[in-house]
């Protein structure tokens, strides 16, 4: 899609009663489009405001908002990291900068949504720092929907082509909720139950999922059936990229597709 279409679709989007209003079309220098959004159903004010750009020769697009937390360094950083690994803060003279990226390859309504979603949800948690009786600002079912599955922690994985910069022949895989279900896998465990037939490759650890956890496909499909999640530091082996996919291997046999841009190299 080129950027007019982009831009079209999610100022036609922002129309259709979706939570999504469109605040303000503004130009900036280097930017194809920025759009002023706010996003219902997050933070005390009912909607949060978030920036949608895209800047020219960009792959993907820019989804920010700004909190003004006033929680302590260690408790924002606490909930920051119990966040999704596609939602990252970055601490700036005006607040936090929550960030999440949609890729213009397989640029769909879905993804768009979900990454607002996400980024809105994790600046409201943030703005509720100033009030929370918790280092987190999280309790009940927000925690526990927040807080992602570990196992013993090793080290944090990046990319072939770095989270910030993927090469992406396919669609970025769009993080939705793991089905428990799912091929006999507990969300609760760091690696997912051995398969049948394990695969015949030796098992040689070269990357590290995140500290956050991160879920897995059955194949390099964003569409398809979450299969696993798996645990914060898990070592795993990556026996075939494509594009922004990549194919691993855990100690047991068990193989599935993840986002191969936040995975990091093992120590």
């Amino acid at each position: 899609m080129t950027p007019e279409e982009i831009k079209s679709a999610i100022t036609g989007w922002c129309s259709e009663g979706t939570s999504l209003q469109l605040v303000e079309d503004r130009s900036e220098p280097g930017a194809d489009f920025v759009l002023g959004l706010r996003s219902g159903g997050h933070g005390a004010a009912g909607t949060v405001p978030v920036d949608v750009r895209l800047d020219q020769g960009a792959d993907r697009l820019t989804v920010t908002s700004t909190s003004t937390a006033t929680g302590s360094a260690e408790e924002v950083r606490s909930l920051l990291d119990s966040r999704p690994a596609a939602v990252h803060g970055d601490t700036s003279a005006d607040g936090v900068v929550v960030t999440g990226h949609v890729y213009t390859d397989g640029f769909s309504k879905q993804a768009l949504v979900h990454t607002i979603a996400e980024v809105a949800k994790t600046r409201g948690l943030l703005d509720s720092l100033a009030t929370a009786g918790t280092s987190t600002g999280v309790t009940g079912a927000d925690a526990a929907a927040a807080q992602p599955a570990r196992e013993e922690p090793s080290s944090r994985p990046e990319p072939a082509s770095s989270f910030g910069t993927p090469v992406s022949t396919l669609p970025a895989p769009s993080f939705g909720t793991p089905s428990p279900s799912a091929g006999g896998y507990s969300p609760l465990s760091g690696q997912p139950a051995q398969q049948p037939h394990p695969a015949a490759t030796a098992f040689a650890p070269t990357h590290t999922v995140p500290p956050q956890g991160m879920q897995a496909w059955a194949a390099p499909d964003p569409n398809g059936a979450v299969v696993a999640t798996l645990g914060g530091g898990l070592p795993i082996q990556i026996t075939e990229v494509r594009g922004a996919w990549a194919h691993v291997l855990c100690s047991n046999g068990w193989t599935g597709w993840v986002d191969g841009r936040i995975i990091g190299v093992a120590r």
